[in-house]
């Protein structure tokens, strides 16, 4: 007697009135996998037990290789924006329980149904197997005129995926995975400009990145993770894990480079560590620069900024005077309930910006040459309502804007004084 002791759904939705499902199963004999044909069937019903089914898709003949089969199921007679499960019968005899119909088809349909139609016009399913297709730099690169009534969600399956041209989302694209560490898109790239060319993923204008890991193991002379030039608070980045981590002297790490960028940034963490040269390498969990006017003003929530020498960058505990958790050049991110902790600068500002920080944790490490703050002349830094850790060495450089109001020392709650100058401020 034949029995399917496992089974793998893979979907592919190309849109809402076309749901191909690709069902791959496992068939054993007694015991051992199966080799042949075999008559199947597979029955949508709208509950788990009992009912009668709304739509049976016979498959005869099914060549079934050392136990492994796969099936195309056309159902797109049915309403994804309801729960269906399928009863797979093989031979005549249906198999219980029934496999509730889970992931890609109902969530992206939901997706677009929340945003009442409007949302997404488009959808490609990115997956190891049985999606449109298995790169997700090549998902994006097939994707033809999105605009405001054309918009595009990829999504991207769990797996790893190891990408060597640009991850590049282009403007009114969300490209989705299945949740941090779950879906995970890494490359080796470099470049001696920070750019393109040495990012991983790249967001271009009303762009949007979430639910997913970004990893650049490159190793340099400058590896990015996430790359944005020239952006507004219309690009968004939320729930994503970035890690820039590759080996070697000198250079910069980054997980997060904005280049005249002003994104909006939620409930992620970025993460930067491998270059080593005290005073001379970067590792920062975000840089921002400014070479177009401006002071380009990203709206970071919810999220952390790491910077140090190695993994162990959380401990803040670092002497190798190479990390940073920012990295600031006329640049005025606003940051408000976040943590940010480098081994070598908590924030360093250089050639003018204010960034401002609220309800935010500020550590740096306890070695010598560490300072929480480096400001640059001209330039100031705003901190109101957060946790200030610095040990022996607050501030440094040329600039005396360090403006403190209703901040405490972190972990013991006591409270730091006000003031509008490096030499009062945050003491």
């Amino acid at each position: 007697m034949l029995s399917l002791v496992s089974f793998l759904w893979c979907f592919s939705l190309v849109g809402m009135a076309q749901v191909p499902v690709t069902y791959q199963g496992q068939l054993k004999q007694s015991g051992t996998s199966y080799s042949g044909s075999v008559d199947m069937a597979f029955a949508f019903y709208n509950t788990v037990t009992g009912g009668s089914a709304e739509l049976v898709i016979p498959r005869p003949d099914v060549p079934v290789e050392n136990g492994l089969f796969q099936v195309e199921l056309d159902a797109s007679s049915l309403d994804f924006s309801q729960t269906w499960y399928v009863e797979a019968r093989i031979e005549g005899t249906p198999l219980s329980p029934r496999q509730r119909v889970t992931a890609a088809p109902v969530a992206l349909y939901a997706l677009n149904a929340a945003s009442g139609g409007a949302g997404y016009d488009n959808f490609i399913v990115v997956a190891r197997s049985g999606g449109h297709f298995d790169s997700v730099a090549a998902a994006l690169d097939s994707i033809t005129a999105p605009s405001e009534s054309n918009r595009y969600l990829v999504w991207v399956a769990p797996g790893e995926y190891l990408e060597t041209d640009p991850v590049d989302v282009p403007e009114f694209v969300h490209l989705k995975g299945a949740g941090p560490n779950a879906t995970v898109v890494t490359s080796a790239r470099a470049a001696s400009a920070a750019n393109n060319a040495a990012a991983t993923v790249v967001l271009q204008e009303n762009s949007r990145i979430s639910d997913l890991s970004v990893e650049n193991t490159g190793g340099g002379p400058l590896s990015i993770a996430v790359y944005s030039a020239e952006t507004s608070r219309e690009t968004v980045i939320d729930n994503v894990k970035a890690e820039a981590s590759g080996s070697g002297t000198g250079g910069g790490r980054y997980a997060l480079f904005l280049n005249d960028a002003a994104p909006t940034v939620r409930n992620s963490h970025f993460k930067a560590y491998g270059a080593t040269g005290f005073g001379t390498a970067v590792n920062a969990g975000m840089g921002s620069v400014n070479i177009a006017g401006g002071f380009p003003q990203a709206l970071i929530l919810d999220s952390v900024f790491l910077g140090g020498a190695t993994s162990t960058v959380e401990s803040c505990n670092d002497n190798n005077g190479t990390g940073f958790g920012m990295q600031l050049s006329e640049s005025t991110p606003d940051v408000r309930n976040s943590h940010v902790c480098g081994g070598h600068r908590g924030v360093a500002l250089y050639q003018n910006g204010n960034p401002r920080f609220q309800h935010t944790e500020l550590r740096v490490s306890s070695t010598g040459s560490a300072f929480l703050f480096e400001i640059s002349a001209g330039g100031s830094i705003s901190v109101a309502h957060s946790a200030i850790a610095y040990f022996g060495n607050k501030f440094t450089g040329a600039g005396t804007g360090l403006r403190c109001v209703h901040n405490h020392a972190f972990g013991t709650w006591a409270a730091l004084s006000d003031g509008t100058t490096a030499a009062a401020s945050c003491n």
